[in-house]
């Protein structure tokens, strides 16, 4: 297909709400130079900021109507556009140079440029499955991750707006594979949780309690407040703690363990400190015995 082939909705700025039909051959080539030029050369952020809201915007995946909102998808143009910002990639030495070293070796990679700041890239990418767009978007964050590469994970929303840009360099590849990989979410495992300890210490204590958290279904994480507090507390007692996470979590109905996974792995490397306190705390307001 060609580039005038896409439907997509163009905007004039971000806060144009209803756009108007147009397609990516317009969008990508029919480009504000100038603009551009003096959004780049500028050192004001507040002009740099005030050019990049004006500049035309669009919804690479779709049109919309009349308003700009995922309920309000028209047509999902079989497309999905990711940005790759240097912010998130401080790691890659030559990320000058992505375009030609990495880049334009990936077979489904249709079009790649530099973003409208010239400082990180933009993606378009074809799907196979465009009904299925969040866990393509899913498996394409692990994909990239493979190459030591992050994606901006908000690209995963199908009305997100793509700044306008150009790039006398850029990667065009009509002949494109369409990009067939689907993120699955693993089932859930329930865990074996083990109550052995020695005596009524803190670990003791707080195996006694989930015993009876498990035994009469109470459910401590309601709220996601509730749930990352309880995580937070239970963070103190290091690795020992995940189990009894999931205990909690579990007596939720949803629970899902591969989320509760992630979210103790980052309450293990937070520097904020919620005590075990707040887990017994949590435990007598609910009628149980803390001591």
């Amino acid at each position: 297909m060609k580039f005038q082939d896409y439907e997509i909705t163009v905007y004039n700025g971000v806060r144009d709400t209803r756009g108007h039909r147009s397609n990516l051959y317009n969008f990508l080539m029919q480009v504000e130079y100038d603009k551009i030029k003096e959004l780049r050369e500028s050192n004001e952020p507040a002009r740099r900021k005030q050019i990049k809201l004006s500049l035309p915007q669009a919804t690479i995946s779709g049109v919309f109507a009349p308003t700009r909102s995922a309920e309000n998808l028209v047509k999902h143009s079989g497309l999905i556009c990711v940005d790759i910002d240097r912010k998130d990639n401080l790691h890659i030495e030559n990320f000058g140079s992505l375009i030609d070293d990495v880049l334009r070796h990936i077979e489904e990679v249709m079009y790649a440029a530099h973003s409208v700041s010239g400082n990180g890239y933009f993606l378009i990418i074809p799907l196979k499955y465009p009904n299925r767009h969040k866990a393509q978007f899913e498996k394409l964050v692990r994909e990239f991750q493979d190459m030591s590469i992050n994606i901006d994970r908000a690209c995963g929303d199908v009305c997100r707006l793509r700044c306008q840009s150009y790039d006398l360099h850029q990667y065009i590849n009509l002949n494109a594979k369409p990009f067939a990989g689907v993120y699955r979410e693993p089932k859930p495992v329930r865990p074996r949780f083990d109550y052995t300890s020695n005596g009524e210490d803190e670990d003791g204590k707080v195996a006694r309690l989930c015993r009876e958290i498990e035994h009469f279904h109470i459910d401590l994480t309601a709220s996601y407040d509730d749930w990352m507090k309880i995580g937070a507390a239970l963070s103190n007692l290091g690795e020992g703690g995940r189990q009894w996470f999931h205990l909690c979590s579990s007596q939720n109905s949803g629970y899902n363990a591969v989320e509760c996974d992630r979210k103790f792995n980052n309450l293990l490397l937070s520097t904020r400190r919620i005590s075990l306190a707040t887990f017994f705390y949590a435990c007598k307001n609910a009628g149980l015995n803390i001591k």
